[in-house]
């Protein structure tokens, strides 16, 4: 059977590039501002080098990771000025994401022939449960945890810095992946070495001026580590996707499902572990405020919603594609 292949070399390349760059931008003075008209060609620029690294994955795959660095920009951003408005409610933001999620995740696979292939009346409903809690439930899990971690500790640190900790989660996602049998080049690891020294000292200046800006630091790291604990559920939840679309050595029993139909079989799960998480954390105080949020928090909710669920889509393509780490990799071009 077909194993899933090691990263191309443009992949490795690009995490040994993007690493030097994040810790050379470290070193830039905490005064230098850019202007507006530069630091919009600069992202163009950004936009360009990517289409052109991925171009050998034709226009599909090019549009689908110029698409997703651009969602994670959008949902980042949006849902930091939907709690800046007024609506400082992190787990309802994300259960609002996760319902629309799964809404048009289903009607997209019910336009796919035989997506409940494995919940067919052929086999026992044991079985399928079996099946579902082994394949589908950790994941579910592991997203609803990425998630409500990550938008709640853009309660406390900026989306930038938020993105800038989550450079890591392209090393975390290689090392899982290893463990389950995925080989790597000598290169490969030297950008994992770089990465892991780059995101340590930009992390230190990032807690720094916050510091100095005037945010309490114990707050501060309480943004830090609910960020790292969304990278560590992130890049494991990655792999465990990975699994159930691409064939690993270690796991000779992939469902080779499609980004979409397994988009179709998390969701019900997230929304449920998230509706949880949300009446534990924040009650029901958030539902009832949703009809008095003002015209900007809801602006921003809806544009945040809209991202969230193009966001999920191609992430899942992206990971069919090119695997789990070199998804990862080319998903921290947002920063």
């Amino acid at each position: 059977p077909r194993v899933h292949s090691c990263p191309i070399l443009s992949d490795i390349e690009t995490t040994v590039t993007m690493s030097l760059i994040q810790t050379i931008a470290s070193l830039i003075p905490n005064t230098l501002v850019l202007p507006h008209w530069l630091a919009l060609t600069f992202s163009v620029l950004i936009i360009g080098g990517l289409a052109y690294a991925y171009r050998s994955h034709g226009i599909k795959g090019v549009v689908a990771i110029s698409g997703q660095v651009l969602a994670i920009t959008f949902v980042q951003l949006s849902t930091k000025l939907v709690q800046q408005n007024g609506f400082a409610y992190p787990s309802c933001i994300a259960l609002i994401h996760f319902f629309f999620v799964w809404v048009v995740t289903h009607i997209l696979a019910t336009c796919e022939a035989d997506w409940t292939l494995y919940f067919s009346d052929k086999e026992a409903l044991s079985k399928n449960a079996t099946w579902y809690s082994k394949r589908i439930l950790p994941i579910a899990v592991l997203q609803t945890a990425n998630v409500i971690m990550n938008t709640t500790s853009l309660k406390y640190i900026g989306a930038g810095f938020n993105s800038i900790i989550g450079i890591l989660c392209p090393v975390l996602t290689a090392l899982i992946s290893a463990l389950l049998g995925r080989r790597f080049a000598v290169l490969a690891w030297l950008g994992i070495a770089i990465a892991i020294a780059g995101d340590a000292v930009i992390s230190r200046e990032g807690l720094r001026n916050l510091t100095v800006e005037g945010q309490s630091a114990s707050l501060a790291l309480l943004g830090m580590s609910l960020g790292i604990g969304a990278l560590f559920a992130r890049s494991i939840r990655s792999v465990l996707m990975d699994c159930q679309m691409n064939q690993y050595e270690s796991d000779q029993d992939c469902p080779k499902l499609s980004p979409t139909k397994l988009l179709a079989l998390t969701s019900p799960a997230v929304f449920f572990f998230g509706l949880v998480l949300t009446l534990v954390l924040e009650g029901l105080e958030p539902f009832f405020q949703i009809p008095y949020m003002n015209f900007e928090a809801a602006t921003m909710l809806a544009c945040s919603a809209v991202s969230a669920v193009f966001l999920s889509i191609m992430g899942m393509c992206l990971i069919k594609m090119l695997g789990a780490t070199a998804a990862q990799i080319a998903g921290k071009v947002n920063i």
